[in-house]
């Protein structure tokens, strides 16, 4: 059996979503199998993975759906989708359709925390190495568009040497703080903060190129990362990393990673332990050795932030992300 089919066989079967929280069966897969070249590896993880938890099964029946708009954010519409997206992929190359919804929906990055986002890029990256994974871009695209919740996008650019600074503006601020600190869900303060006219001044984008946006977010979101162990922060960089890969797909890309940092920050002062103090962060260990003790983790988060820090230090050149990835994988013991 090949990655290929070890994906289709059981996303066949599964929903996108279990009860209230994500099927990551996808994704780990193909992250553990990018970073192992290990098919053996991958099937022994999806015994475990099935075994420890109950992901929803599609629906066998549900009625049919004339539109993209009628399932936009309508996760019981998943399976409705899904045929409409298949119907619609069978006349439009699919590659076009994962772009046309992407700049059509692109608010809809964080969405799930960011997941439908990762899955995308997860099965569009299958996709690039084989053409039999367009089933994966295919569901993928419908739990984008059935898990949409619209974000927003600041207006106000600052460069890269002035993230820190402002952060801790946004940080400070009573009002924001007032929020941050409440009882409300991860839900209700995004929708607080979005409506919040003052937040949307005072939040900022990173002027400057690829290169200066993805390594200004990143000195806020590694130390937000490493100070909390956060699964919020967490997703926040494999978000990042989801975006670059989807790149080719966006008509404007730095629009793209403008939306990816407001949504990040706001997810960020949604937390009550956000700290952005640095660290210490030197580490001897090589990637290899880092790689080699994420593959043997059960941990899906560990396994997915492991095969995203790699890739975006092969871009950018964080050393700062292996520093992380080793953090992750110590705070499990």
């Amino acid at each position: 059996m090949n990655i290929e089919q070890l994906i289709n066989r059981d996303a066949e079967k599964y929903s996108p979503y279990m009860g209230s929280l994500i099927n990551h069966l996808p994704m780990v897969k193909y992250a553990l199998y990018h970073i192992t070249n290990d098919i053996n590896k991958v099937e022994i993880y999806v015994e475990y993975y099935l075994n420890k938890y109950n992901i929803d099964k599609v629906k066998e029946n549900y009625e049919q759906v004339n539109s993209i708009e009628e399932c936009l954010g309508k996760i019981d519409l998943y399976e409705a989708c899904l045929d409409l997206i298949r119907e619609i992929s069978k006349e439009e190359d699919i590659e076009k359709l994962a772009g046309s919804i992407l700049n059509k929906y692109n608010l809809g990055l964080s969405s799930d925390i960011f997941h439908t986002t990762i899955r995308l890029s997860y099965a569009i990256e299958g996709y690039r190495l084989d053409k039999k994974l367009k089933p994966e871009v295919e569901r993928a695209l419908a739990y984008y568009i059935t898990g949409y919740k619209a974000g927003n996008l600041f207006k106000r650019k600052i460069i890269k040497e002035d993230v820190i600074i402002e952060m801790n503006k946004l940080m400070q601020d009573e009002e924001f703080k007032e929020i941050r600190n409440s009882y409300l869900t991860l839900g209700q303060k995004l929708k607080k903060l979005y409506k919040n006219e003052r937040f949307l001044k005072e939040g900022f984008i990173i002027e400057g190129n690829e290169e200066e946006k993805v390594k200004g977010i990143l000195q806020i979101l590694i130390p937000a990362f490493y100070n909390s162990n956060s699964i919020i922060m967490l997703h926040c960089i494999t978000g990042l990393q989801a975006v670059i890969t989807l790149k080719d797909y966006f008509k404007d890309y730095a629009v793209a990673l403008d939306i990816l940092t407001t949504t990040a920050l706001t997810h960020l002062l949604t937390q009550k332990d956000l700290d952005i103090k640095t660290q210490n962060t030197t580490l001897d260990e090589s990637w290899e050795v880092v790689i080699n003790k994420a593959s043997k983790s059960k941990d899906i988060h560990t396994i997915k932030l492991a095969y995203t820090n790699k890739k975006l230090y092969d871009c950018f050149k964080v050393s700062d992300l292996k520093f992380i990835t080793n953090k992750r994988i110590k705070l499990e013991k």
